[in-house]
């Protein structure tokens, strides 16, 4: 905007030192040239004469004017299309700048952009090749696991076998122990039954003989006189130990009275009564109940 104005006033000044060296040159050449002696003329014709220079000065001065003022405007245009076009330019340089700096800064983006890519996929690599190694440690390991399984399980399929033949063994074992029991048990009851049954036998014999010796004792004891033939009566004794009578009742009556009477009054006389010393079979004949048939 300066460099226009400068440019415009330095316009204006050059035109108006112009027309000032144009004027001057006109007033000098009016006044001061040398000039023929004219002949005498009218005052008028002079007068007409200076006025028509000043009117062709004053044109010409208008000419130079509108010249300069043309020149100006011209120059003023130039100067608006100059700036323009150097704007123009400017903004073209300005933008080849900018498109410049973009595709500069895009490039620097994309070498940004490929060096962190270089490094994500040198990571990716890395990361790859660690997991790949903790992979492979692993299978390893997972072989080495599964070996040691197979191996436990076959160890313990072994044992759970040998285990399996141990207890089938016990169990067999126990079976025939279990069957050799049952049979020494089923021998030892026939035994003990055939003991029992042959002592069964030895106890019911002698007391049979105790119960006989009962009855005699009784019956050395008992007064006949005065009572009929034929009568019998069903007697309850009670001892103690030893023999002695605590007890005589008569469970079933002869229906004679008398005869029941001197049938009690016999067992307590006969007292204590014949019994065996093993407690086993006093037990037997603590209590005994016999028919009295005199």
């Amino acid at each position: 905007m300066q460099t226009n104005w400068f440019l415009t006033s330095r316009s204006l000044a050059l035109s108006i030192l112009l027309h000032i060296a144009l004027g001057a040159v006109l007033i000098f050449s009016f006044h001061f040239s040398p000039k023929p002696t004219p002949p005498p003329k009218p005052m008028v014709n002079i007068v007409k004469a200076v006025a028509v220079d000043k009117e062709q000065v004053d044109k010409e001065l208008n000419r130079l004017k509108e010249q300069d003022n043309k020149k100006i405007e011209e120059e003023l245009k130039r100067q608006k299309e100059l700036e323009k076009k150097a704007a123009d330019a400017r903004s073209k340089r300005l933008a080849e700048e900018k498109k410049l700096a973009d595709i500069t800064k895009k490039k620097e983006l994309q070498e940004k952009k490929r060096k962190e890519e270089e490094v994500r996929i040198k990571k990716l690599e890395k990361e790859k090749k660690e997991l790949e190694n903790k992979k492979k440690i692993e299978q390893e390991q997972h072989k080495k696991a599964e070996a040691e399984r197979k191996k436990l399980e076959t160890e313990k399929k072994k044992q759970l076998e040998e285990q399996k033949k141990k207890d089938a063994e016990r169990k067999k074992k126990e079976e025939e122990e279990k069957k050799r029991l049952e049979r020494e048990k089923a021998m030892q009851e026939q035994l003990d039954a055939e003991l029992a049954a042959e002592q069964e036998q030895r106890d019911q014999s002698m007391l049979t003989k105790y119960i006989s010796l009962i009855q005699n004792d009784i019956q050395n004891n008992f007064n006949r006189l005065g009572l009929p033939e034929g009568l019998s009566c069903v007697i309850l004794i009670r001892m103690l130990e030893g023999g002695k009578v605590v007890e005589a009742s008569i469970v079933k009556s002869s229906g004679n009275d008398l005869f029941d009477r001197r049938a009690e009054t016999a067992v307590y006389s006969a007292s204590p009564l014949p019994v065996p010393d093993e407690i086993r079979l006093f037990e037997k004949m603590r209590n005994i109940r016999f028919t009295f048939e005199p």
